[in-house]
């Protein structure tokens, strides 16, 4: 069986970065996410194959469909599990309604409980597999008014930990990525006309000790190292922080 990797927000970003990187190094990609048109655009760009499993990852019973499609196929072996879906939101502690903490961890959190759950089993089967979650340089070193994507992503990072552990004795390395300011769409000022977009950047880049924010293409290349037991297979549990030094200041 070929080997491939599934990949939750696939559709831009960090998530589309990752899948056309596997795509490079042979792996067939299952592309998750709610926009089937921006999946279809990744799609064209994975090397070694993509799969659509387009769904809302907070509908369980879409989300179990495309689990069950990609676990019972008998042509592509899943060797990694990419958790990256995320949604960010900015707001003051009075302004933290209970919708958008539960949008919050439904999203970013419980979908990659669910996509663990469902794995795990399937991992065991054939005789191992890797799991890799995103999570923030936030989630390590929090800020003002991002509290509820702040904690979601220190919860992802304890699952990690947790996970690896569960997940040894069957040869399941689960391990987390940290990024910090990256230029993806997730972040408002990525969709701002190119003058203001590049105002906004040069503002940021100096929190780096680096001293630029980082691409998606760099994140993916960390995910990959870890995702790979070509690269990291006696890594587990670990949390790399790839956030040009940020979480240091």
């Amino acid at each position: 069986m070929k080997k491939a990797v599934v990949i939750t927000g696939a559709s831009s970003g960090i998530g589309a970065a990752t899948a056309i990187h596997f795509g490079k190094q042979g792996y067939f990609v299952y592309l998750m996410g709610r926009n089937k048109d921006r999946l279809a655009e990744v799609a064209v760009q994975c090397r070694s194959g993509a799969s659509l499993m387009s769904c809302d990852l907070t509908d369980l019973a879409a989300l179990n469909k495309r689990i069950a499609e990609i676990t019972s196929t008998t042509i592509h072996k899943v060797e990694v599990l990419v958790n990256n879906a995320g949604i960010f939101d900015v707001h003051s502690t009075e302004q933290g309604s209970d919708e958008l903490w539960q949008k919050e961890f439904e999203v970013n959190l419980m979908s990659a409980v669910r996509l663990t759950r469902a794995f795990f089993p399937y991992f065991k089967q054939h005789g191992g597999g890797s799991i890799v979650n995103v999570s923030s340089s936030l989630g390590l070193k929090p800020t003002a008014a991002t509290s509820a994507y702040s904690a979601m992503k220190a919860a992802m990072i304890n699952l990690t930990q947790s996970n690896s552990l569960e997940g040894g004795a069957f040869n399941i390395r689960v391990n987390c990525v940290a990024p910090g300011i990256v230029d993806t769409p997730i972040h408002q000022f990525h969709s701002l006309e190119e003058e203001k977009r590049n105002a906004a950047i040069a503002q940021m880049n100096p929190m780096q000790p680096l001293g630029r924010i980082g691409t998606a293409e760099e994140i993916a290349k960390a995910i990959y190292f870890l995702g790979s037991n070509d690269h990291s297979s006696w890594t587990t549990g670990a949390v790399l922080a790839v956030d040009g030094g940020i979480t240091n200041t």
